[in-house]
């Protein structure tokens, strides 16, 4: 979709990754990250911003090779990535999962994409998985999440993390933040993710 009712040639926006980043939880589709974020740019860069959302639901970084190519039919200026919680409970290797993340920032990149990858959120936050497993959760999700922001800032993207930025208040009001299935985010939760993004996806375009 368009958003944003403003003059001008549109702003190509490219949304990938997994749940997330398509939104799962929301009952409304301008609700979603994708979305909500269309709508800040438009307003911030006063121009109409064009939304492609090619995010799957339970997608892992080695699913970003196919997004990619989907993605660039419309040849997005600015992209958000946000991967890596399916990587976790898969138990996938950082390494493995950052190097299909890196690849697909040098792709995008190499097509005059700017990118900001919105790092693996803190899977400690999350109620129905039991203790000592939460724990080791949190431990996995932190040490991807540092992993992946070294790989994207030294090809040249930005990163937020969403974990340092968001788990505390995911963790403090569980009610609030997560939707009925206590896994995803809530709209709410969506949108506090959202205000975090934006100024990097500002600062990229």
């Amino acid at each position: 979709g368009v958003y944003g009712h403003h003059e001008g040639e549109p702003i190509a926006f490219g949304v990938l990754g997994d749940s997330s980043a398509a939104g799962l939880g929301v009952e409304e589709g301008f609700e979603t990250p994708g979305a909500l974020l269309a709508a800040g740019l438009a307003q911030m860069a006063q121009r109409p911003v064009r939304l492609t959302n090619v995010a799957k639901v339970g997608a892992q970084s080695s699913d970003l090779v196919e997004q990619v190519e989907r993605i660039l039919e419309a040849r997005p200026v600015v992209a958000l990535i946000m991967i890596g919680a399916n990587d976790v409970t898969h138990q996938v290797q950082p390494a493995t999962s950052v190097r299909h993340l890196v690849q697909a920032v040098s792709t995008l990149h190499e097509h005059g994409c700017e990118v900001v990858v919105g790092t693996c959120p803190d899977l400690g936050t999350i109620e129905p998985i039991p203790h000592p497993l939460r724990w080791i959760a949190r431990r996995w999700s932190r040490q991807l999440a540092a992993a992946q922001t070294v790989g994207v800032v030294e090809r040249g993207g930005r990163t937020v993390s969403l974990g340092t930025l968001l788990g505390p208040e995911f963790e403090a009001r569980p009610r609030d933040m997560f939707s009925a299935d206590r896994f995803h985010p809530s709209a709410f939760g969506y949108a506090s993710a959202a205000a975090a993004m934006l100024p990097a996806l500002a600062a990229a375009l």
